[in-house]
């Protein structure tokens, strides 16, 4: 079992229908990042420690070694999915490094396991 949570653009949190329990589920929901958003997200993951895996079209896999488990990273052209073991330190990790990345105003964080967004 693992922890996730998510980074969007900040306009996809706005588009957010909470009547709609498929919402993530249909990428036309989504508001996608500039080029400049993607790449700036991509060094940021980068300078945190992530390193790239692979490359899938224009999906960045990355992965971040951690004290006790692996962190995993997918960086897309709509959202960036950080996920860990389902260990204390490793989510916290995730969670706050997503929080990080809120910083500009230009993206929000959620938690699908508590159904809540961050700005």
């Amino acid at each position: 079992m693992g922890y996730a949570v998510q980074l969007y653009s900040i306009q996809t949190m706005h588009n957010f229908d909470h009547t709609d329990d498929t919402f993530f589920e249909h990428v036309e929901n989504f508001v996608p990042f500039s080029s400049e958003q993607f790449s700036v997200l991509k060094q940021r993951l980068i300078n945190y420690g992530y390193v790239i895996e692979h490359i899938d079209n224009d999906t960045i896999y990355f992965n971040k070694q951690a004290e006790e488990s692996t962190l995993q990273c997918c960086l897309t052209q709509y959202a960036v999915y950080f996920s860990s073991g389902f260990n204390q330190n490793a989510i916290f990790e995730i969670c706050m490094t997503a929080s990080e990345f809120t910083d500009t105003g230009e993206f929000a964080k959620y938690d699908p396991q508590l159904g809540e967004w961050e700005t």
